[in-house]
């Protein structure tokens, strides 16, 4: 696993992505700064700068702490709750491991804007 800083309201939080073809690739881009939308009541998310080419297995069950990537929107995802998206199928490229950066998403505004940088 490669570490990752996620900056929230100017705090840093640490996370961690996969060893994978996809996160790879998303991993090239950073750093990244991208203003996530609020979706529903699982999820904040945006679209990638530049498209990715690798694809993976999906699951249509998120869980909260883990970060997904959502090809049909080539969108990244900070996910903060348990629930099923069903029929949209979402590919785990990795997980927060600071969980107080969950309870920011939870109680979050409809956007923030995030600062992603590897460590």
């Amino acid at each position: 696993m490669k570490k990752i800083s996620i900056e929230v309201q100017g705090k840093l939080y640490l996370a961690e992505l996969e060893e994978s073809e996809v996160s790879n690739e998303i991993q090239e881009q950073l750093p990244l700064n991208l203003k996530l939308n609020r979706s529903g009541s699982n999820e904040y998310y945006n679209s990638l700068p530049k498209s990715i080419k690798s694809t993976a297995n999906g699951t249509s069950h998120v869980q909260p702490g883990y970060i997904y990537y959502f090809a049909g929107s080539n969108a990244f995802s900070l996910n903060f709750a348990d629930l099923n998206i069903s029929p949209y199928s979402v590919i785990e490229i990795g997980r927060i491991v600071d969980s107080s950066l969950i309870e920011v998403l939870i109680n979050g505004p409809e956007t923030i804007d995030i600062k992603i940088t590897l460590l």
